[in-house]
């Protein structure tokens, strides 16, 4: 039977569009895959050229910056900014600080980076001593802001000011430290400073290193009442006639307390000494003297003068075992000594005792 020449040819035509559909799909997706294998390729010439053990080694070098930032040179300075911007009119909390606040610790926090770490694997005693400058500057400024600002007439800098150059200052006279435990590296601790006490010249200030636990914290916190979580805000402020003992947390442990330090400070104008009752007052830190002739508030004024007498007088008893270490200059004597040895970097020393040791050199750096 002749099958028609119109129905071959139509079949042939069908065939010849099937096989151009399916070779330009072939060609897409040929296409896509060497599109793909240009984008794996470019992102492996990109990794190489980034993962190199240059950039590797700039990586470890900029992580072990970031992690010991505050170990580098002038990050101490600027954290000591960081404290005193507190005398600032914009930078004070929104409430002044009362007669009743004035033996409450102000807590400041920090980390033992790894350059502060000593060969013992422990933060460094020496490095205590930078920490309680912090703590000790963020106290003052926040306590006595008031009281610099009437004594200097602003808070404006020296040289901002149309005002005369202030001279006051805060000097201070000596620090003492006691060790009880162990900071490990970047392990986070806590400093609680408050005044302790004070004399006719001196104010005394205690730093306490308390390891940071969910359940050391302050029951209130007074100054910055946003600060208070909602179960905090249902705890009665103590009263301000208790020592710091009575005041204590009885879930307290002292063994969370790592160290303690003591300093005490003198504040200057010029050569002259401001004396503390002088400071405090100008802070309106201390209740004026009582009218007896004023029934309104004269008990609760009285009550509060005691309050702060008494415990001024518990903490200048601590106080004086620092106060006393005035005479440990008599001890200086130079008659006699053992000799002297060289610090420098310390690479000298090390290199000579290898050298020693090898038998390459007999030489001893004294």
């Amino acid at each position: 039977m002749a099958v028609p020449q119109s129905l071959i040819g139509g079949n042939t035509s069908f065939h010849t569009a099937s096989m151009s559909n399916t070779s330009s799909l072939s060609s897409s997706i040929l296409l896509e895959d060497i599109s793909n294998l240009n984008v794996v390729a470019g992102t492996l010439v990109f990794l190489s050229s980034v993962l190199t053990w240059t950039n590797f080694g700039r990586a470890l070098i900029m992580v072990f910056l970031l992690l010991n930032l505050k170990a580098f040179p002038l990050v101490y300075h600027l954290r000591v900014l960081n404290a005193i911007r507190f005398v600032l009119r914009s930078q004070k909390p929104k409430q002044d600080v009362q007669p009743e606040q004035l033996f409450q610790p102000l807590i400041t926090s920090s980390k033992a980076c790894l350059m502060e770490i000593d060969v013992l694997g422990h933060k460094s005693n020496s490095t205590y001593f930078a920490d309680v400058d912090i703590a000790r500057t963020h106290l003052i400024t926040t306590l006595f802001a008031r009281g610099i600002e009437k004594i200097r007439g602003s808070t404006t800098m020296n040289g901002l000011s149309k005002n005369p150059p202030s001279k006051l200052t805060v000097a201070l006279g000596g620090v003492s430290c006691t060790f009880k435990k162990e900071l490990l590296a970047y392990e986070t601790y806590d400093m609680w400073t408050r005044i302790l006490a004070w004399d006719d010249k001196w104010v005394y200030i205690v730093t306490h290193f308390v390891k940071q636990r969910r359940n050391i914290r302050p029951r209130v916190s007074t100054l910055y009442p946003q600060q208070n979580t909602p179960q905090l805000r249902k705890q009665p402020v103590a009263s301000s006639e208790k020592s710091a003992d009575d005041c204590r947390d009885p879930d307290f442990a002292p063994s969370n307390v790592v160290a303690s330090a003591l300093s005490k400070i003198v504040f200057k104008n010029g050569r002259i000494t401001i004396r503390p009752q002088e400071m405090l007052a100008a802070a309106n830190l201390i209740p004026q003297p009582c009218d007896d002739r004023d029934d309104i508030g004269t008990a609760e004024r009285k009550k509060l003068v005691r309050g702060i007498e008494a415990e001024r007088e518990r903490g200048l008893r601590m106080a004086n075992l620092l106060g006393a270490q005035v005479g440990l200059h008599n001890e200086f004597q130079t008659d006699v000594a053992l000799g002297k040895h060289y610090d420098g970097f310390g690479v000298e020393g090390v290199v000579a005792t290898l050298a020693q040791l090898g038998k390459i050199s007999p030489y001893q750096l004294i």
